[in-house]
């Protein structure tokens, strides 16, 4: 085998693994309360990992914009001839 064949063979390989433990974890034996339990737990982590998610890029959009404010602020008072490259209160 060639090295391409190789990697693509390692990597579909790998893929089925993968498949194969998911599927052995869903079909496990254990009660459905369990499981229940268990799939709430991983909604609850995904949840606050998005509300994170959101928090930090509102967070960075606002950085951008007060940037870009200040930006704005400083070409205008370029071109208005102030010299000044301190900007006014927005």
């Amino acid at each position: 085998m060639n090295e391409h064949t190789t990697s693509t063979w390692m990597l579909g390989f790998l893929a089925g693994a993968l498949a194969g433990a998911s599927v052995a974890l869903l079909l496990a034996p254990q009660s459905g309360k369990a499981t229940r339990e268990a799939m709430q737990g991983k909604l609850r982590e995904t949840a606050n990992s998005a509300r994170g998610l959101k928090d930090r890029a509102v967070r960075r959009g606002e950085e951008v914009r007060d940037e870009a404010t200040r930006r704005v602020g400083a070409a205008v008072s370029a071109l208005a001839g102030n010299g000044s490259d301190k900007v006014a209160s927005v």
